[in-house]
């Protein structure tokens, strides 16, 4: 089983380089690199999700055609994993065995605040309030002058998302929640359930909107258990009761 894995905005494949390690040999962690990130910062923003969700179906093809996969989006990555679905679907592809959406506004709850036309002292702040990167890194003037164009073209892209989906995905679907998560929690994110028409889980877990990404949190062993063919009722239930 192939972990694929859609970083939150601003975020390169490294932040999932943690979870390689601790899925085991039954799942390989695939982090997916969008173009203009990470190692491949020279390339190309994308700001618009739907050249961008054609790129990564080109792109992810031939792994698609391996054998099982799930999809895990983060926040941007959600949404992009989502409309992503929706293109595997409309292409005959290959469909994810199941879709985890992470701190993911669903369609009609559009963002409440619009980061991505923030001057850039606020938009630090911003992200330091959300906890989006370390404070060290979000006081180096290099970060500023290199990687926030990235964070502001891929806000812009999160924040004007206004796909309409065809149709309910016949897909089984996790959605997680930060229960302290500003921009998405868990009143919000179960706006989710009319756009699938397959298995629907929902779990809330302590913490804000980069609630997976704490070692404490728990998420990687959920998703492990999940995908080891888990029965689906124990995903929905939760530490937390959502």
């Amino acid at each position: 089983m192939k972990l694929l894995c859609l970083p939150h905005a601003g975020g390169s494949a490294a932040v999932y380089a943690r979870w390689t390690r601790l899925f085991g040999p039954g799942v390989r962690v695939v982090p997916v690199e969008y173009p203009g990130h990470g190692r491949r910062l020279r390339e190309p923003l994308h700001i618009s999700a739907a050249t961008l969700v054609d790129r990564l179906v080109e792109e992810l093809r031939p792994l698609l055609r391996e054998g099982p996969f799930a999809v895990f989006g983060h926040s941007m990555g959600g949404l992009l994993a989502f409309r992503f679905t929706h293109e595997l679907v409309r292409r005959g592809l290959p469909l994810p065995a199941r879709l985890f959406l992470s701190a993911a506004r669903p369609p009609g709850h559009p963002a409440t605040a619009a980061l991505h036309t923030l001057d850039d002292a606020g938009l630090v702040a911003a992200l330091a309030e959300l906890g989006g990167a370390p404070p060290e890194v979000l006081a180096d003037p290099e970060f500023v002058r290199t990687l926030l164009p990235v964070v502001r073209a891929d806000l812009l892209l999160a924040e004007t998302w206004a796909f309409r989906p065809p149709a309910p995905l016949d897909v089984p679907v996790s959605v997680l929640s930060g229960l302290a998560d500003p921009l998405a929690p868990p009143g919000v994110t179960a706006g989710w359930r009319p756009h699938f028409a397959g298995a629907f889980a929902r779990r809330a877990y302590p913490g804000g909107h980069f609630f997976p990404f704490d070692a404490a949190s728990g998420v990687p062993a959920d998703l492990r258990q999940a995908l080891g063919g888990a029965a689906q009722g124990t995903f929905s239930t939760g530490r937390t009761g959502a």
